[in-house]
């Protein structure tokens, strides 16, 4: 079974100069949601990488929002499945950008 590879935005202005993509391929078995995938690349993968996930699963607290493939979607919602790529990015604020895909959003 194909993995399911996410490109996902790393920054972390208190270290890095620019932006960049980390691409993990992760085997998912099954068609599941990003927040999950995250979950996992996190724990599994690389636990340097900062989101917010907690998982509502209803569209209401809106902390999962992220750019899914260029369009904000929410990570709780929106599933991947095997052989699936899919682009990660933070939403965009005017506030400030904290960490990978954690954005300022009071």
């Amino acid at each position: 079974m194909e993995p399911v590879r996410a490109l996902v935005f790393r920054f972390d202005p208190e270290r890095d100069k620019k932006p960049r993509y980390v691409q993990y391929d992760v085997d998912m078995g099954e068609e599941t949601y990003v927040i999950v995938l995250l979950d996992r690349i996190q724990r599994e993968m690389d636990p340097t990488l900062s989101f917010r996930s907690y998982c509502c699963g209803l569209q209401s607290c809106g902390s999962c929002r992220v750019q899914i493939n260029k369009k904000r979607k929410f990570a709780c919602l929106t599933t991947v499945k095997p052989g699936d790529e899919v682009i990660i990015d933070p939403l965009t604020f005017p506030e400030g950008h904290i960490k990978d895909l954690v954005v300022q959003v009071e």
